[in-house]
């Protein structure tokens, strides 16, 4: 990776990350309804179901870049871990192993795209963007809730994230493809 295509990834990642924890110290916390505690306990979920995927792919399949996303995912996850804190929800990410979920859509999910990931480098990158592309769908789902503003500014923080990964996902997956044509 170039300079510049590093320090932007690195400005990238610490603005995510001090927005992410000075967001959520400026709002007041107010009461959340049953669905918005569903909807967050499902996001760290989805967050963790992220994070172990590219764990996974990076252990066992290919580059550091998996490594590396995977790390802005606990990022993310810590983010929404904070926010169930601040609004006394159980987080149902908080004990569960690597590639374990109490969702049952969230493991079949997980199980689906290690099985097509691990078959080669680019089934790996469309794993990724498969995450992403989920997650995207998910996070905007979410914005047609009302949701307090602390919750909010997460949900739109992750979003920015999700889309920032699927264009990196993207870009390696044709770069990879085309490379392996010629």
């Amino acid at each position: 990776m170039n300079k510049f295509k590093k320090s932007v990834a690195v400005a990238v990642f610490a603005s995510l990350t001090l927005g992410v924890f000075s967001t959520t110290a400026s709002y007041g916390a107010t009461t959340l309804t049953l669905e918005q505690k569903k909807q967050l306990q499902y996001l760290v979920e989805e967050e963790k179901l992220a994070r172990d995927v590219y764990n996974y792919l990076a252990a066992n399949v290919t580059t550091q870049k998996f490594s590396n996303i995977a790390k802005s995912e606990q990022t993310h996850m810590t983010y929404i871990a904070n926010l169930l804190k601040t609004y006394k929800v159980y987080n149902p990410a908080a004990t569960t192993k690597p590639g374990v979920f109490k969702d049952p859509v969230l493991q079949k999910l997980y199980n689906d795209l290690i099985a097509s990931g691990k078959t080669s480098v680019a089934a790996a990158f469309a794993a990724g963007v498969t995450v992403e592309q989920t997650d995207i769908a998910d996070l905007e789902e979410m914005n047609t809730l009302k949701m307090p503003a602390d919750v909010q500014a997460a949900l739109d923080s992750l979003l920015r994230g999700s889309q920032n990964h699927l264009a990196a996902f993207s870009q390696i997956g044709r770069a990879t493809l085309n490379s392996s044509h010629t």
